[in-house]
């Protein structure tokens, strides 16, 4: 009992080493890779108005289209009136999987059922 214990009391204090280790490694490299030192170092320059793209602007006539279309399919979709049931397609006495249902027929037969 007493070893089990020393070990892992051994591995939990390892295992924090482990992490903190980790920890550091990982702030190197955001120290590294952050750019933070080039930025200081670096003279700011404002940018030319001729080095802005026009392709990170948004071509404002396709966004105008865009929502009209997708306004007008969400006014087609609410107006829409749900299927018409078939008269043909009435309640009956339906046995799925060892159970004994009442429901229309092209459910029963849809979901494997036998028509009693």
């Amino acid at each position: 009992m007493g070893r089990m214990i020393a070990v892992l009391l051994a591995a939990c204090v390892c295992q924090g080493c482990f992490a903190l280790e980790e920890l550091d490694k990982g702030q190197a490299l955001l120290d590294q890779h952050s750019g933070r030192k080039s930025r200081e170092s670096a003279p700011t320059e404002a940018p030319a108005a001729d080095a802005v793209e026009d392709s990170f602007l948004p071509d404002t006539e396709a966004l105008v289209a865009w929502g009209d279309t997708a306004t007008q399919w969400w006014h087609d979709a609410w107006r829409r009136k749900p299927p018409e049931p078939d008269p043909d397609d009435h309640v009956v006495q339906c046995s799925v999987a060892g159970a004994t249902r009442f429901m229309r027929m092209s459910d029963c037969l849809a979901r494997g059922g036998r028509v009693l």
